[in-house]
């Protein structure tokens, strides 16, 4: 098996390209589902690196390169990467900002995608190991829910991935440090409306009306109980409306027949989830009724909690502390942030690793505007994507 130092080494002399990689990849982004050109950019790349085979496909621009060592295995380990940017105005100052108005990659894929580059470049030189690694580029993470469009359309049908595993880039982490532990790591996302209906009138007079937006206020002031008495104190959960939507500005004296609340929820465990969405509508319900108006949730689940599970989890821990000592080795505190690799988790054993990124130079946090991945980190990403791959390889084809 390749050491550490071998792979460090090797991708140290490849940094200059694999850091041109993600400077053009950073430089022209691209939201949601379909990526062409972000595409065509990893395929030509991948084709350069003699990869043994490129799937395209899964109903998106997702692409999977298979790459196999000396000797096939009938379980292979799966490595992911997320493609897609934000629809947001970069203002990194970079060199290689980006060329697309109002489209920025500002949540690090850039970054990940590079990382699997280098490990794709290693293990497609590198075959002196059994087994095979297939190398997932998977787009629409941010709110399109690739990942679970990758599984419904047979990712892992298709190959036999044993386990998976993925990187974020963390802006809280120094370059060199890498934070993993076992456990829910990620909360699930779900989003909701509440549809209220009064009964319109004259702001002059409101004892004849049903006064929507009293309404709709007292139901947020009412659902922030819904953490502080119905969910476990040790437990976590968030219930935010980021808008309420009624009347018009220039009808000061109009009191709206309707409002709309829309929001949040993030949740670890399934129960508390199960708990939130049932007060939530509860609470809607009660309180409209109680000021004799209607109130109707719509309660959607978008991503489900992201779970490390436990045996991957402290595997790499044991492979990063052999790596990089105790001093590399960081907790992974749970984040009410949510990520789609929670769809490939709950049909494949497998967790996320956290990357440190933080340097003087590099203190933006994720989705601001001025954030930019540190190309120092890519090296260390690599090199644990690859670290990863072989040693469980041996371990689940044992």
């Amino acid at each position: 098996m390749y050491s550490a130092q071998e792979i460090q080494q090797f991708l140290s002399e490849k940094s200059a390209q694999l850091n041109a990689c993600r400077h053009h990849l950073h430089q022209h982004p691209e939201i949601g589902l379909q990526l062409p050109e972000t595409s065509a950019f990893i395929e030509k790349e991948l084709r350069s690196y003699g990869v043994d085979e490129i799937h395209k496909g899964f109903g998106s621009s997702a692409l999977v390169a298979v790459i196999h060592g000396k000797k096939k295995s009938d379980k292979w380990i799966g490595l992911r990467a997320d493609m897609d940017a934000l629809p947001l105005l970069e203002q990194s100052g970079a060199e290689y900002a980006s060329v697309n108005e109002k489209r920025a990659h500002s949540c690090g894929h850039d970054g990940h995608m590079t990382v699997a580059l280098g490990a794709c470049r290693f293990l497609a030189s590198h075959r002196d190991f059994e087994g095979s690694v297939a190398v997932i580029f998977q787009p629409g993470e941010e709110g399109y829910a690739g990942a679970r469009l990758m599984v419904e359309n047979g990712l892992f049908e298709k190959f036999p991935i044993a386990e998976i595993y993925a990187t974020h880039c963390e802006p809280t982490l120094d370059v060199g440090q890498i934070g993993i532990d076992p456990g829910y790591i990620m909360a699930a996302a779900d989003i909701f409306t509440i549809d209220v209906t009064g009964r319109g009138g004259h702001g002059a007079k409101p004892q004849v009306a049903v006064d929507s937006v009293l309404v709709a206020s007292q139901i947020v002031v009412s659902a922030q109980s819904i953490v502080s008495r119905n969910v476990n104190p040790l437990q976590g959960a968030v219930v935010s409306f980021g808008a309420i939507l009624a009347g018009d500005e220039n009808g000061s004296s109009v009191l709206p027949q309707t409002a709309k609340l829309i929001g949040t929820c993030r949740s670890f465990e399934p129960d508390v989830q199960d708990r939130v969405q049932q007060r939530l509508g509860e609470i809607a319900e009660g309180v409209a009724s109680a000021y004799g108006a209607r109130a109707q949730c719509h309660y959607t689940r978008l991503y489900p909690a992201l779970l490390n599970h436990e045996q991957q989890a402290l595997a790499v821990k044991e492979i990063v502390r052999n790596w990089l000592g105790e001093e590399g080795l960081k907790p992974a505190p749970q984040q009410m942030t949510a990520e789609d690799f929670a769809f490939m988790t709950q049909v494949c054993p497998g967790c996320l690793f956290r990357l440190g990124i933080r340097d003087p130079k590099h203190t933006a946090s994720l989705h601001e505007c001025e954030f930019d991945f540190n190309d120092e980190a890519t090296l260390y990403g690599s090199t644990l994507m690859v670290l990863i791959a072989l040693n469980r390889l041996k371990a689940v084809n044992a």
